[in-house]
């Protein structure tokens, strides 16, 4: 026997063909490997391949989604019609944004390229594998359209990646780096351990290997004498990179056999510290919208650093693109392919960038929110806009600017505020922004009222907002304690479940920072199931965390998704507020929370 495509793993076999070694699987949403850690080169799937005596081939690695390319709609001369093509442009067009069509089919290309680069190499550097499977090479018109090829289903290339660059990463000779990183700062040194992938029909015997870091550095290795099959340590590249005084792309390449064989990877460097700001009375940097429209009610200059977890929106972005579609996996996040923007912009001007998503803008992207920009004048395009998922495409942006009464607004929904100490991007982002916004290049065109401005947020949780923290007496590792204060429905805290469910009771303790005088509080279930709805519940107070008084509060709450609230009379104060789970709506041992609050006797305005 040899294998089935996928399933199952079993003793008969010659070889695997198992899902287990690729960077995303179905459900895993934006705790994949490409959403949930930062950029490098360097993990491979050994762990793996280790688990068994014999060959292990990675089934349907890739899956990443890129905008339909209308241009092929002409393509269909016979009986078949792309109904489903014609569905998506009208929708486009709807939304006004079918000029937008091309540059979101270009953005979201290269973003999908750079996926399936990271994919394939993650197998090529991995010692021992059996090779991989593709889902697909060419897109795949049916099950909801999946978007997923570098070639449409005419296996006619698509306009933004050429077989030439294809075969650079993915060919019988590929040349790799492992670096640990793709984020540097100018008083560091560049680390990249170079390995050659050769299944080529003859060894190489001797051949070269030599490499440049843009114009910064280059050099050679030893030549390399690598058999059919064999993944071929070659040597290490160490580069200071002081040289490098402002900040940029650079392009490490290596080259085999007379560059016979040429890969590469982008990496940047930027300065350890940044400038210093403009004076808050040339521009005003705000992170409460309230504090931003009275500046811009007086006629000044606003750069608004929204914190993205007050953003409104259900749309949930990440670095890569869609996975397979939404459409087919239930709307598994991210929902969004990726960023569109004018690396001419002045806005941009030190920063860095393509038109299109590229691996410094993703902690950017994963510490942002979309802002959704639909109930906006239509004139109104986001410096950085989100290409949107085909199926639902809205105006979505991490940057927009506009004009606001006599003032001049700049919104950000990136995260430009927190732990910019080791956020070199981040840094380099906001500096670029408050320059321009202090600069005489900043002209917002476009008008639009205050209430617009309300519309794209939501008031934070009174959670939020007197700095609460949150501790569970179990939580599964990728649904920690934190998630049910986020702000956000659609993410949960839930208990433990492997190697096996830790039992009922189950807590979580609110610490309010200070002590406030409260009269309820509210519990949003999980959205998506009722698995870990609460039933049965106590609720008590505490002045110092470990001394508790009686339950203020206790009952069931209905099997249902609705928000619950719990009040009690008269108001008492405490600093601490622990919810105690007794039960589970179906009596099992897990218990989760999409969101927990409390009702303060004097709610304070947002």
């Amino acid at each position: 026997m040899t294998s089935g495509s996928g399933w199952p793993q079993i003793p008969e076999n010659e070889y695997h063909v198992t899902p287990a070694p690729r960077i995303h699987q179905r459900g895993a949403g934006l705790r994949s490997r490409i959403n949930a850690r930062p950029p490098e080169t360097a993990t491979d799937y050994r762990d793996v391949v280790g688990r068994y005596g014999f060959p292990v081939v990675s089934h349907e690695i890739g899956q990443w989604c890129v905008y339909p390319n209308f241009a092929e709609v002409a393509k269909y001369t016979g009986s078949l019609k792309p109904r489903n093509f014609e569905i998506f442009r009208q929708l486009l067009d709807d939304a006004h944004m079918l000029d937008q069509a091309e540059a979101f089919l270009m953005a979201s290309g290269k973003l999908q390229a750079l996926c399936y680069k990271e994919e394939i190499e993650s197998a090529l550097r991995t010692p021992g594998f059996g090779g991989f499977q593709l889902l697909d090479l060419h897109d795949f018109p049916g099950q909801g359209t999946a978007l997923v090829g570098v070639l449409d289903p005419f296996w006619d290339s698509k306009p933004y990646i050429s077989p030439q660059e294809f075969r650079r990463f993915c060919g019988p000779t590929v040349p790799l780096a492992r670096m640990i990183k793709r984020i540097y700062t100018s008083d560091e040194t560049l680390v990249a351990d170079v390995e050659v992938s050769h299944f080529g029909a003859e060894p190489l015997d001797g051949a070269t290997v030599t490499w440049r870091l843009s114009d910064v550095a280059r050099g050679s290795l030893p030549p390399i004498h690598a058999n059919a099959g064999e993944l071929k340590p070659v040597g290490r590249i160490e580069i200071p990179l002081q040289q490098v005084t402002t900040a940029q792309q650079l392009r490490l390449e290596v080259a085999v056999d007379s560059e016979a064989y040429v890969n590469g990877w982008d990496v940047w460097v930027y300065p350890p510290a940044t400038q210093a700001e403009p004076p808050a009375d040339r521009v005003l940097v705000a992170d409460s919208l309230s504090d931003a429209l009275r500046r811009l009610e007086e006629g000044g200059r606003v750069v608004l650093l929204a914190n993205p977890q007050h953003v409104k929106t259900d749309v949930q972005i990440g670095f890569s693109s869609i996975f397979w579609n939404t459409a087919w996996t239930g709307n598994q996040p991210p929902h969004t392919l990726g960023i569109l923007c004018d690396p001419k912009h002045p806005a941009l001007a030190r920063f860095p960038t393509e038109c299109h998503s590229n691996w410094q803008w993703w902690g950017l992207v994963t510490r942002s929110r979309p802002m959704e920009l639909d109930g906006l004048p239509a004139a109104l395009r986001p410096l950085v806009q989100v290409v949107p998922d085909w199926f639902k495409p809205q105006r979505l942006g991490v940057l927009f600017e506009a004009r606001v009464g006599q003032g001049k607004l700049l919104v950000c929904s990136m995260d430009l505020s927190s732990e910019l100490a080791n956020r070199p991007v981040a840094r380099q982002m906001r500096q670029c922004l408050l320059q321009y916004a202090a600069g005489e290049q900043f002209q917002p065109q476009v008008a639009v009222s205050p209430a617009d401005i309300r519309s794209l947020f939501r008031s934070p949780p009174t959670v939020q907002r007197l700095g609460a923290t949150i501790t569970a007496d179990s939580s599964h590792r990728d649904y920690p304690p934190q998630l049910a204060i986020d702000g956000i429905a659609r993410t949960i805290w839930h208990t433990d479940w492997e190697p096996t469910p830790a039992p009922m009771p189950h807590d979580l303790t609110l610490d309010l920072e200070q002590p406030q005088q409260l009269v309820g509080l509210t519990y949003t279930p999980r959205q998506d199931m009722s698995n870990g709805r609460i039933s049965q519940y106590s609720v008590s107070l505490s002045a110092d965390g470990r001394q508790w008084g009686e339950a203020v509060a206790s009952g069931r709450f209905p099997r249902s998704a609705e928000l619950q609230t719990v009040r009690w009379d008269p108001p008492r104060t405490a600093r601490y507020l622990r919810l105690e789970i007794m039960s589970e709506v179906d009596d099992k041992p897990f218990a989760s929370v999409a969101e927990l609050d409390v009702i303060l006797a004097k709610m304070k305005a947002p």
